[in-house]
């Protein structure tokens, strides 16, 4: 390596480390103001938040699941009718048409996922409620509406991805795999073209970064919390162990890449 290109790498350096060294003072400001609104609110305004939260997640739980499936739903079946309509009027030629299409049957897929989250978040409350912290006005009824509209959501879930991804395979007929194949994503992913392929790595890797900031904000969250509200070690365990597999997942296949580029 030459001299220019060593001066042009301690340059660059020098730079983001001005940066970098300004972020981590910003940082350690927000973390001593954080540090010290949560010594303020150590006592009553940490359990009056807490106790009002659980109170709202027991009246609201046992329908929560049957709530979103609808919101959630809405938007997706029309989504799908209009992205029907469009292509059934579609001259096979107009790019931006199919393109809108495409993005509708995007956006749809989304409100899915978000619908398959929450709903998996709400079970997980009424199951923490109905073990532990069972209160008196819990009635047979709650429990069963709360795990119909947990089955209810699944089952819209998994129902509207198989009609979205079928019809994505409509309209690109070289597109492989079925949603109820364990290797759908795989299958998916070779039957995908060039540029469809560097738009799920573009997607993936914004994802990754995303995560590992949330991983980060979350970590801080629970250490606080460990120390002025009581947390104890499990939620950072937890924090720390989905940035592990994120993070070793994400360098074992650049490796693997790297090698398989090397054959």
């Amino acid at each position: 390596m030459n001299n220019e290109k060593i001066r042009e790498i301690r340059t660059e350096d020098k730079r983001a480390l001005h940066k970098y060294i300004i972020i981590m003072i910003i940082a350690l400001l927000v973390g001593l103001i954080i540090g010290f609104l949560s010594n303020i609110l150590e006592g009553n305004a940490a359990e009056w938040i807490a106790g009002n939260l659980l109170v709202f997640l027991e009246r609201f739980y046992p329908v929560a699941n049957i709530v979103i499936t609808i919101v959630l739903m809405l938007p997706v079946i029309y989504l799908y009718k209009k992205s029907r309509k469009l292509y059934q009027a579609w001259d096979g030629e107009s790019e931006g048409e199919i393109n809108q299409v495409e993005i509708n049957l995007s956006y749809a897929l989304w409100f899915t996922s978000i619908l398959l989250v929450l709903s998996f978040f709400f079970f997980s409350v009424g199951f923490y409620i109905n073990i532990y912290d069972a209160s008196e006005y819990l009635s047979r009824a709650d429990k069963i509406c709360w795990f119909t509209g947990f089955l209810a959501a699944i089952v819209c879930t998994i129902i509207a991805q198989q009609k979205i991804v079928n019809f994505e395979k409509e309209i690109n007929p070289e597109k492989q795999g079925s949603v109820f194949d364990q290797k759908f994503a795989k299958k998916w992913e070779e039957s995908c073209d060039e540029a469809e392929r560097m738009t799920i790595y573009k997607s993936a890797y914004r994802s990754f970064q995303a995560v590992t900031v949330t991983c980060l904000i979350l970590w801080l969250f629970c250490v606080i919390g460990a120390n002025i509200w009581n947390f104890g070690l499990m939620p950072v365990t937890v924090i720390t162990v989905i940035w592990l597999v994120q993070v070793s997942s994400y360098c074992m296949e650049a490796i693997r890449q790297s090698k398989n580029s090397l054959k």
